[in-house]
């Protein structure tokens, strides 16, 4: 009987700490795209994911600053950019 108690309680956990992180986020998430670079700026704290169009995971880059520059480094293509809940196609030619 104890087990089945604990599990609604570790729920409403995880939800209150989804609010709480939302919560934190006050300015919108800005992604400006320059040649093979990405400056992103109102993300601090949150991860920048670099997806393929087959939907294969590239990258990952932890954003540290208010305003971060990150060097791609990618081929010649197109690619999805995702930070928190923003996603942008990008082309890099």
């Amino acid at each position: 009987m104890m087990a089945f108690l604990a599990v609604p309680a570790a729920a409403t956990t995880m939800v209150w700490e989804e609010r709480g992180v939302a919560e934190m986020i006050d300015e919108p998430i800005a992604m400006t795209i320059d040649g093979n670079a990405v400056t992103i700026s109102g993300a601090q704290g949150l991860k920048l994911i670099v997806v393929s169009l087959t939907g294969r995971q590239i990258a990952e880059y932890r954003i540290d600053s208010p305003a971060q520059r990150i060097e791609l480094n990618l081929t010649k293509g197109c690619y999805v950019l995702k930070v928190g809940n923003v996603v942008r196609k990008v082309s890099i030619r």
